[in-house]
């Protein structure tokens, strides 16, 4: 799978995706070079940085089926992001778009985020993207507590990467059980979060609203496979409660792993452009 980072905050991202032999990772920002880099002109406005952005003809050429595009708003380089994936649009395109604390943006920057977050989703809903999941740096210092200055993002990202890792991976493993399959069509607007079984707590990385579909994703070791009685019916019990309207389709995937420790990922999906009442 590969993995391109646009700007500072996705290339930042990106590069933790290089602890895993998995991906294959590539940059695209301002003033870089390098095997995997790929450089932007310096622009003054989004716009600017649209209209300049080249055709990356390297880039494309060395992209297989997957690809995974983060990008954050607020920044002018952000402009890039349409012109780039229309170079890609023919490849199974999952954006990750991050949603910087909006309290920490000047008024420019906040517009810019405000355009993005907005043109991205409906990107996704018209079909144009495989899907997108909306992260918000806020919620994930929440789920996190108690950070520093020093370690926000630093330990924020590491968080997201480690997530939407392990959530690939229980994907593409052979599952004990499951009844997931691919979400609705127009359901392309998500985000993705950890599962507190114990506690019964699901904890996103984006307020989303207005969920179409959950999907849960249950990692158990052997020991509890073979040794917990009534499983089944304390996860059937747990996704009974996870539906709390008429109009949410639950569905859950159980892989065995050889990891210690249990652990649960979840994803949400919409139709909804989340955001708006905001706008």
């Amino acid at each position: 799978m590969d993995v391109i980072g646009l700007g500072g905050t996705g290339c930042e991202i990106a590069r933790l995706f290089e602890e895993y032999p998995q991906y294959n990772v590539h940059y695209v920002d301002t003033d870089i070079s390098g095997a995997s880099n790929h450089s932007l002109l310096t622009s003054s406005t989004m716009e600017a940085a649209e209209q300049n952005t080249p055709n990356f003809i390297k880039l494309v050429a060395e992209l297989k089926d997957e690809v995974v595009f983060i990008t954050a708003g607020g920044g002018i380089t952000s402009g890039s992001t349409l012109a780039i994936l229309e170079q890609i649009k023919h490849l199974q395109v999952t954006v990750v778009y991050i949603k910087p604390d909006i309290n920490f943006l000047n008024v420019m920057a906040k517009q810019r985020e405000r355009v993005v977050h907005g043109v991205l989703q409906q990107f996704a809903r018209a079909g144009l993207l495989k899907q997108i999941y909306l992260v918000d740096n806020a919620k994930i210092a929440e789920i996190l507590g108690g950070l520093s200055i020093n370690e926000y993002h630093r330990k924020i990202n590491k968080m997201l990467v480690h997530s939407l890792h392990m959530l690939n991976f229980l994907k593409k493993s052979n599952s004990v059980m499951t009844n997931v399959s691919a979400p609705h069509e127009i359901n392309r607007v998500s985000t993705l979060g950890i599962y507190d079984a114990a506690a019964n707590e699901e904890k996103y990385f984006y307020d989303i609203e207005n969920i179409r579909e959950k999907h849960f994703y249950f990692a158990f070791n052997e020991d509890t496979l073979s040794n917990e009685k009534n499983l089944l019916n304390k996860i059937s019990t747990q996704i009974k409660s996870a539906g709390q309207s008429e109009f949410t389709d639950v569905s859950y995937n159980i892989t065995a792993t050889t990891y210690e420790e249990n652990f649960a990922y979840i994803e949400a999906y919409t139709n909804f452009i989340q955001g708006e009442k905001n706008s």
